[in-house]
C-alpha cells in the first residue's frame, strides 16, 4: 500500500504565547480534495504555511509521500500554493505570470511544454483570451483565475489552497467551484482547500476536516460528519442553516427545553443516567425540525421572527422562549415576519451536548458508569 500524498502528525505552532495551531494530525490521500473548514483566526491558513515550509512548526512532523519534510526548505516539498492574496507579478503578462513557475531553475521546461502547459491551464479556467494582459487590466475574478492557472500549470504532488473563492462575488465563486470540482474530475490531483465558507467547502471537498482555535475538532465525510457531529462547536460550523442548539435542563430523569411544551425521558435519547440539574445542549439539524403554520400534535409554539424569500423556498427563523431556529421551507407554507408558527421537535433526531461541549453518546455513559463500578 502506497503511503498517504501527505500525513500531518501533532503539528502545533506558537506565535508567542498564542497557540495557533495545536497538535493538528491530517492525512490526505492520493486524488483526494480534503476540506480545511473553520472560521476566521482557527488555524487554517499557519496550517497551510506549516505543511507549505513557510512556517516552521515547535513540534509535529509532516510527510509528504512517506517522506518526512518538516524541516526541509519550501521550494523542495514539490507543492503548490494558493493564497487569498493573489501575489501576481504586474510587470508580467497573464502567460508568463502562469508561465513563471515553469520558468524557475528547480522547474524548468522547455518552451514548448512552458507553452502547451499554460494553454491548457488557461483553458480550464476558460481565461485563454486574457494571456496578453497585464494584470491590472482584469478583474479581480480574472485574476483569482490567473492565480489558480499559475498553480495549476505545475504537477505537484499536493496543491494547498487558502480561501482561494472569498473575495468572489457569489456567482464567480459558484462558476469557479464548478471549475475545480471539473479540474479534479479530469485531472485527480490532490488538493487542500481551507475555506470559511461551509457551502464552498462541501461543493469540492471529498472529507471535511473542521477546525476551531487551533484544534481539530472531527474529520470525516460530510454525510459522516452530520450523522455523528463530536462537539456543539461542529453543529455551528457545519451546515446552511447550521444546527439548531436548544439550552436544556435534566429534571427527574426528564430532559427539558425552556418553552418547549414537550419533555423527553432521558433514556429515550439513551442517556439513562444524566445528572439531575445538568446544564446541557440538545441540538438538532434543520431538516429534522418540523414546521407548520398551524397547529398539529405534539407542535409547540412558536413566532416567526425573519423570513428570506428565495424564490421557490424561504428561509423562516422562529422564536420560542430564549430560543431560535432556522430551517428553509417551501413557498407553499407562507410564513410572514410577527405570525405564529409551530415546531416540532423529535427526539430520535436529537444530539446531546454536555456543558464542555463534547457530545454525549449513550456508549461512552455506559463506559464512564463501568469505570465509576470497578
Amino acid at each position: 500500500m502506497s503511503p498517504a500524498v501527505l500525513e500531518v502528525r501533532g503539528l502545533t505552532k506558537r506565535f508567542g504565547a498564542k497557540i495557533a495551531v495545536d497538535g493538528i494530525d491530517l492525512k490526505v490521500e492520493e486524488g483526494e480534495v480534503l476540506g480545511l473548514l473553520g472560521p476566521t483566526g482557527a488555524g487554517k491558513t499557519t496550517t497551510l504555511r506549516c505543511i507549505a515550509g513557510l512556517h516552521r512548526p515547535d513540534s509535529g512532523s509532516v510527510r509528504l509521500g512517506g517522506d518526512d519534510v518538516t524541516r526541509e526548505s519550501p521550494m523542495l516539498r514539490d507543492i503548490a500554493v494558493v493564497f487569498e492574496g493573489f501575489n501576481l507579478l504586474p510587470t508580467l503578462s497573464v502567460f508568463d505570470n502562469i508561465a513563471f513557475p515553469l520558468r524557475s531553475p528547480l522547474y524548468r521546461e522547455s518552451d514548448g511544454e512552458i507553452k502547451a502547459r499554460v494553454m491548457r491551464a488557461a483553458q480550464d479556467l476558460r481565461i485563454e483570451h486574457l494571456l496578453d494582459r497585464y494584470t491590472d487590466q482584469i478583474s479581480g475574478g480574472e485574476r483569482q483565475r490567473v492565480a489558480l492557472a499559475r498553480a495549476l500549470v505545475r504537477r505537484p504532488k499536493l496543491f494547498l489552497l487558502d480561501e482561494p473563492l472569498s473575495a468572489l462575488d457569489l456567482k464567480l465563486r459558484e462558476a469557479l467551484q464548478s471549475e475545480l470540482r471539473d479540474m479534479h474530475r479530469h485531472r485527480a490531483q490532490t488538493l487542500v482547500y481551507a475555506s470559511h465558507d461551509f457551502l464552498s467547502t462541501a461543493a469540492i471537498a471529498s472529507r471535511i476536516a473542521v477546525i476551531d482555535e487551533g484544534r481539530l475538532l472531527q474529520t470525516g465525510t460530510l454525510s459522516e460528519i452530520y450523522a455523528d457531529p463530536a462537539y456543539r462547536r461542529i453543529g455551528e460550523l457545519i451546515g446552511s442553516p447550521s444546527m439548531s442548539l436548544f439550552a436544556a435542563r435534566v429534571r427527574d430523569a426528564m430532559l427539558s427545553i425552556e418553552g418547549y411544551p414537550v419533555s423527553w425521558p432521558a433514556a429515550s435519547l439513551g442517556l439513562p443516567r444524566l445528572t439531575e440539574g445538568a446544564g446541557i445542549t440538545i441540538g438538532f439539524w434543520p431538516e429534522d425540525i418540523g414546521f407548520s403554520p398551524t397547529p398539529l400534535p405534539d407542535y409547540g409554539p412558536a413566532t416567526v421572527w425573519a423570513t428570506d424569500f428565495r424564490g421557490r423556498d424561504q428561509a423562516v427563523e422562529a422564536r420560542f422562549g430564549a430560543h431560535r431556529t432556522r430551517k428553509v421551507v417551501s413557498t407553499r407554507d407562507r410564513f410572514s415576519e410577527g405570525d405564529a408558527c409551530f415546531i416540532k421537535l423529535d427526539p430520535r433526531k436529537a444530539f446531546v451536548f454536555s456543558e464542555s461541549g463534547a457530545r454525549l453518546r449513550p456508549e461512552e455513559i455506559q463506559a464512564a458508569e463501568k469505570k465509576a463500578m470497578a
